[in-house]
């Protein structure tokens, strides 16, 4: 390992073909676990306020859906080459400039893990209150965050582990809360499809609680459509597949299928928590219809939403974020910087803000999004110079460590999605695309040449369609190009 190159380190070497063992199950439960964050169940209980749980679903599923799409295109990242999200974000941002936005997703991440270990803190401190009197709701934080991130800090394999215990069990909690809810609300002679409990509300549908659903929800996994490579780059794919859709296959499990279908069960369980118990929250509605072990199970299984979402979300990518901001930092050490953060910050203490947070989120996101998917599939045509990721001296290092094009990009984005803030996710995604697309083409790769733009976007510059990883040299200390031909790997020079 090069000591005196501070862009290459042991944290963030791509993975390669060989070492990518997560299957389609696997990488559906992982999503399964992610997809759970205790605000989505605030937005079913808001929709049903003046519009009828089944448009209030369709919104978030379509979006969901929508969202789906746009992590499975940036994930393709990590499918190809087998990069982290900080390092390809030296390509569009230079190798300097890659700490801007991907130091906002670490300090967002961390923003998440407080707020999901403090609704997971609350479930377990009720558990040991109702048995055992015993009533601290801090001290089972400090001990929930610190589970979580000795977790975490095993890597991602010890987070597919469990999320293949997490995921079931969100699925059985889903499951009775609905059927528990919608017992209570039938039993008071309330059809909760057909119930609008604003006093203007109408059963119909309602445009502006549609779309204002439709982008919130986009806005809260605006963040995997960023740096879902981070989590593609583990999952398994065929070498020499041209075709997006069949290469991403595995991918498209949780994109397409997990994260749609979770996120609804979830706006559901608010939107029938709202109308039955007038609470959204359901940690506080499980205490209000359970008793004895009935309630531990479920309590536990709230715990276990929460862990899952956070290992595979709000811990790893900072993780990888800080460690390579940070090159004597270890993955592990990141996890805990994380952890750490997360917590000082207090950031439960703004949920009443949460709606304002999340635009202000997607915007920053979309914007991020719209960069990538024109630097990598309308520039570069999926082809990227891997081996000058790594070089302080390379085709990255641009003026001083920084693109231009990509941080007039992202601050356009950002402020088109500010301004017309009830679209944020599209208009910031337009936005910073147009912006980069432009200015990258027509005056910053003009000035500093791209060698796979140039050369007409070669075979040799692609990944897993060409059969090829991308592997430190421990002679030179540099990454290289090993191409696989049958059985044989021969470095490409």
């Amino acid at each position: 390992m090069n000591t005196n190159n501070q862009l290459l380190s042991k944290n963030n070497l791509p993975i390669p073909f060989a070492k990518r063992n997560v299957g389609p199950l696997g990488y559906f439960f992982v999503w399964v676990g992610l997809a759970v964050i205790i605000a989505t169940f605030a937005l079913g209980g808001d929709g049903v306020q003046t519009m009828n749980l089944g448009w209030v679903l369709l919104a978030c599923f379509l979006a969901n859906l929508a969202l789906g799409f746009f992590i499975s295109a940036t994930g393709d990242i990590g499918i190809e080459h087998g990069l982290t999200f900080p390092v390809y974000m030296r390509a569009p941002f230079g190798v300097f400039g890659t700490h801007l936005p991907t130091l906002i997703r670490a300090v967002l991440g961390s923003f998440w893990f407080g707020i999901q270990t403090y609704f997971g803190a609350l479930a377990i401190n009720y558990i040991f209150m109702y048995f055992t009197g015993f009533d601290s709701w801090l001290f089972w934080y400090v001990v929930f965050a610190a589970v979580q991130v000795i977790n975490t800090a095993f890597g991602f394999k010890a987070v597919e582990r469990f999320a293949n215990i997490a995921a079931p069990s969100i699925i059985i909690i889903s499951i009775y809360l609905y059927i528990r809810l919608e017992g209570i609300a039938t039993a008071d002679g309330i059809n909760v499809w057909n119930t609008v409990l604003g006093s203007e509300g109408t059963t119909g549908f309602v445009w502006n609680t549609f779309i204002v659903l439709f982008f919130i929800n986009m806005a809260f996994w605006s963040t995997a459509a960023s740096d879902s490579q981070n989590l593609t780059r583990h999952v398994r794919t065929t070498r020499f597949e041209k075709r997006w859709w069949k290469r991403n296959q595995n991918a498209l499990m949780g994109h397409m299928v997990a994260l749609p279908l979770t996120q609804s069960a979830m706006i559901i369980i608010g939107g029938v928590s709202m109308i039955a118990v007038n609470n959204w929250n359901p940690v506080e509605a499980i205490q209000s219809i359970s008793t004895g072990m009935v309630l531990l199970v479920m309590l536990v299984l709230v715990v276990f939403a929460q862990w899952s979402t956070n290992a595979a979300s709000n811990l790893l990518t900072p993780a990888i974020v800080f460690s390579d901001i940070f090159p004597k930092v270890s993955y592990a050490g990141g996890v805990v910087i994380t952890g750490i953060l997360g917590s000082v910050i207090q950031p439960w203490a703004l949920m009443e803000a949460l709606t304002e947070f999340l635009n202000v989120m997607s915007s920053v996101y979309s914007a991020i999004v719209g960069v990538v998917v024109a630097d990598y599939y309308i520039l570069r045509k999926r082809r990227i110079n891997v081996t000058d990721l790594y070089k302080k001296d390379g085709q990255f290092s641009y003026a001083k460590g920084w693109n231009l094009a990509g941080l007039f990009a992202l601050v356009a984005g950002v402020g088109m999605a500010a301004i017309f803030s009830s679209y944020a996710f599209l208009v910031g995604f337009a936005a910073s695309l147009v912006v980069y697309y432009f200015l990258a083409k027509y005056w910053w790769f003009k000035k500093y040449k791209q060698a796979e733009i140039e050369e007409q976007h070669p075979d040799k510059y692609l990944g897993t369609t060409d059969g090829r990883d991308w592997v430190l040299d421990e002679q030179s200390n540099e990454v290289v190009s090993v191409k696989t031909a049958g059985a044989s790997m021969d470095k490409v020079i």
